[in-house]
C-alpha cells in the first residue's frame, strides 16, 4: 500500500460501508427485517460512505498528478473529473 496519509480516511470510510453492508446482510439472512425505513436508511448510509471514499480517492489522485509533466497532468486530471462527473 502507498504511504499516502489520506488513504487512512478512505480505509475508514470503506470500513464504515463494509460494516453497514454486513449488518444489512445479517438482518436479511436472519429474516429479522422489521423496519423498512431503517433498512433503506442503512443502505443510503452505506452508499454515502462509498461515495465519500470514491471522492476522496479521486481528490488524492488529482493531488498526486500535480507533480507530473503539464500535458500528462492535465490529461489525468481531466480523466478524474470525468469519472467524478459520471457519478
Amino acid at each position: 500500500m502507498k504511504s499516502n496519509p489520506d488513504y487512512k480516511k478512505i480505509i475508514n470510510r470503506l470500513s464504515r460501508a463494509e460494516g453497514q453492508i454486513r449488518a444489512l446482510r445479517t438482518i436479511l439472512e436472519e429474516e429479522t427485517v422489521s423496519d423498512c425505513k431503517k433498512f433503506v436508511t442503512q443502505i443510503r448510509a452505506a452508499r454515502s460512505a462509498l461515495k465519500s471514499a470514491n471522492e476522496q480517492f479521486v481528490l488524492d489522485h488529482i493531488k498526486e498528478c500535480q507533480s507530473l509533466h503539464p500535458a500528462e497532468r492535465d490529461e489525468k486530471i481531466a480523466e478524474a473529473l470525468r469519472i467524478m462527473a459520471s457519478e
